[in-house]
């Protein structure tokens, strides 16, 4: 007895070939396929024109050879060609009424018009079956001229495809050829002599126009896959940077909340030891995590760079009252380190960004101080043609020609392979260039290695109308915290929620804290009193959105609120969303201060 039949179809291992061999297969076809569709394109070119004109030499022809002649026979050839004139201009019509269209099937045409070409060049070629011999040299002599010019302007025409050459001079000169020296008399043997020559003349010129024809199709093909090639490129870059965007914003979201919890349990154990032995151990925790936060700093000023959410503020002020803040932030380094730093503003006033403009002059300054061992730095303010340049000069170890324009690459460091973390992630120049470029000026480096190197910063000129709305410098100080005021704090992990309440409540603050949505919701109806602010994160549980959760509890309490977002999300596009919502942001780790400033600065 069989056994049941096994229906499933077998395993069957093939080998291909590899992608590689694939994609070039269909490289190349793609090629014969563009090559067909430009010949098309070239042959259709001014079909309306070369019919017209074709018309006009085949009217002229016939009338003048029946004139001579008086034979009427030429009228049922007038009749042939302008039949297959018709249906050349009813071929010509369907093409263009398709457009672009036609060219995806350029095979298809090109067999159409090789059709056409062959019934019109065999109408023209029976001329000479039809019309001669005849006992008239003159109008034997006019219908050889006629066919020979014809064939000449029709080789022209078909020099963009070679099967369409040989498909029009043969039918037109061999026949006429044939009927010349077949006749056997002086002059007609001198004539088809004459013909044979002139048509392997017309022949050799097409056949030569084709090849450059071609070759100029070829290259133009090269080009066309060169560019294609460059845009695949250029995209796959893009796409990697895009790539290593989100890479460092998720990076930077996932090590920034246990970052904000540390800073916050660490800033709250601090004002608790108060005078405890333990407290310098403390402030040095402080000090590395101060250290971690201007690392997320960099990545954060490179997001928010890149998603295009900064925008300078560009007023005159002078440069004095800038170069005196970097002074007191930059001088302390720089004497912990014996370095002499000297600033000479010259009396220059310039029209920047003074924000944005101190933050690149404080990278500059803190990165010549990194790399200078002995002398000292100078900040100089001097005009230059029609820019007032700002400059940092340093007696460092400078840099080699070639290292130049990598310097403002992220995460380069001159000297530095070992990524020594006590210099820096190598962010600084970066910010700093896309900075300049955001405030609409120039920068230039030069270097001497061993003697130093210079950061020029180049600033229009300021004109005298701008002056009259120059902004002066002018210090405020903040009110102090009403011990009364609440704080709603929506936040879904439970260690944040805690470290932020006892910090705050350090600082004065009544504080209901929330993990979603729905619970803040319940504080407020809970809370008989007045809700001075929320703070909310970005990212709560369940798809939550802190954006969200700030107007659900707007409209709960029935007032708008001012709130507050704290996000370690560093990602361009949720940067963005987040400066477009309108609220105040924060970006973990927080540093205490800060959100202490923000939380003063609340009406």
């Amino acid at each position: 007895m069989n056994g049941p039949v096994n229906t499933r179809p077998p395993v069957v291992f093939r080998i291909a070939p590899s992608a590689a061999h694939d994609a070039h297969d269909e490289g190349q076809e793609r090629r014969r396929e563009r090559t067909a569709a430009s010949q098309v394109e070239r042959l259709f070119r001014h079909p309306y024109r070369s019919i017209a004109g074709a018309f006009a030499v085949a009217l002229l022809g016939w009338g003048v050879f029946a004139l001579l002649t008086d034979e009427p026979r030429v009228l049922w050839w007038s009749a042939a060609m302008h039949s297959v004139q018709g249906l050349q201009l009813l071929l010509a019509w369907r093409f263009r009424r398709q457009g672009r269209a036609a060219l995806a099937e350029p095979q298809q045409w090109l067999r159409r018009y090789l059709v056409m070409l062959a019934l019109s060049s065999t109408v023209w070629g029976a001329a000479a079956w039809w019309l001669l011999p005849s006992t008239n040299w003159t109008a034997t002599s006019w219908l050889v001229g006629v066919l020979v010019a014809v064939a000449a302007a029709g080789a022209h025409l078909a020099t963009p495809y070679r099967p369409a050459i040989y498909c029009w001079l043969l039918p037109v000169l061999l026949p006429l050829i044939a009927v010349l020296l077949r006749e056997g008399l002086p002059l007609s043997l001198t004539l088809g002599s004459l013909v044979a020559v002139s048509g392997l003349v017309i022949g050799v010129f097409a056949l030569s126009r084709h090849r450059l024809l071609m070759r100029e199709l070829q290259t133009k093909l090269d080009n066309d896959a060169l560019v294609r090639a460059l845009r695949q490129q250029v995209f796959l870059v893009e796409r990697a940077n895009r790539e290593k965007s989100r890479f460092l914003a998720s990076a930077s979201h996932d090590l920034r909340q246990p970052m904000h919890a540390l800073g916050l349990f660490a800033a709250t154990l601090q004002k608790q030891l108060g005078s405890s032995p333990l407290q310098p151990m403390v402030t040095n925790m402080i000090r590395s995590i101060d250290a971690l936060e201007q690392s997320f700093t960099s990545m954060l000023d490179i997001s928010k760079l890149d998603a295009g959410v900064i925008e300078p503020n560009l007023q005159s002020f002078p440069i004095r009252d800038l170069f005196r803040v970097l002074h007191m932030h930059c001088s302390g380094q720089a004497e912990e380190l014996g370095l002499s730093l000297r600033f000479k503003p010259g009396g220059k006033i310039v029209t920047s960004d003074p924000h944005l403009l101190e933050r690149v002059l404080s990278n500059l300054i803190h990165n010549a101080i990194r790399y200078t061992n002995e002398g000292g730095l100078v900040v100089v303010a001097r005009n230059r043609r029609h820019h007032v340049s700002i400059e940092v000069w340093d007696t460092g170890i400078g840099m080699a020609e070639d290292e130049l324009p990598k310097v403002f690459d992220e995460f380069y460091q001159v000297g530095n392979p070992g990524r020594d973390r006590t210099r820096g992630l190598g962010m600084g120049l970066a910010i700093v260039k896309r900075l300049v470029v955001l405030m609409g000026h120039r920068l230039e480096v030069a270097s001497t290695p061993g003697r130093g190197t210079v950061f020029r910063i180049l600033i229009k000129q300021t004109e005298l109308v701008e002056m009259d709305n120059m902004v002066i410098a002018a210090d405020t100080v903040p009110a102090e915290v009403d011990a009364n005021r609440t704080v709603l704090l929506i936040d879904d992990e439970e260690i944040i929620r805690e470290g932020m309440r006892e910090l705050l409540q350090t600082w004065g603050y009544h504080v209901l804290t929330a993990g979603t949505i729905l619970e803040a919701c319940t504080e407020v109806r809970r809370h008989a009193g007045v809700i001075d602010v929320v703070v909310s994160d970005l990212r709560l549980a369940n798809d939550e959105d802190g954006i969200a959760a700030i107007e659900r509890v707007r409209e709960f309490y029935g007032a708008p609120l001012p709130a507050l977002l704290i996000t370690g999300d560093t990602s361009p596009e949720q940067v963005k969303r987040v400066h477009d919502s309108g609220h105040q942001v924060l970006f973990k780790p927080v540093r205490t201060r800060e959100l202490y400033a923000v939380l003063r600065a609340v009406p």
